[in-house]
């Protein structure tokens, strides 16, 4: 998988808001299981070699800024045809 990580800034906003978030899905059963790394997928990669060669592809992408207006917790099942990704909830911003 091929990430990129978001600013110092956001980066801590994003941290309290998943510590706010995991502290309310205790009670109902949820249980972190790691520790949060706020990051935007960009792609997945079939073939662990070509990761070297897909980075360097597009290390001078400029992705800009964007505004977030909503949430999506996302669930991922990796089949042998490829990830099926399905919403579990979507919050829109206020």
């Amino acid at each position: 998988m091929i990430w990129i990580g978001v600013d110092d800034a956001a980066s801590k906003q994003l941290v309290e808001l998943a510590a706010q978030v995991e502290k309310k899905l205790v009670p109902l059963g949820f249980k972190s299981d790691k520790s949060f790394k706020p990051h935007l997928t960009i792609f997945r990669v079939k073939n662990k070699d070509d990761i070297s060669k897909e980075i360097e592809k597009h290390r001078q992408v400029d992705l800009g800024k964007d505004v977030i207006c909503e949430l999506k917790f996302k669930k991922s099942i990796l089949t042998s045809n490829g990830p099926i990704y399905s919403d579990l909830q979507v919050i829109k911003a206020q």
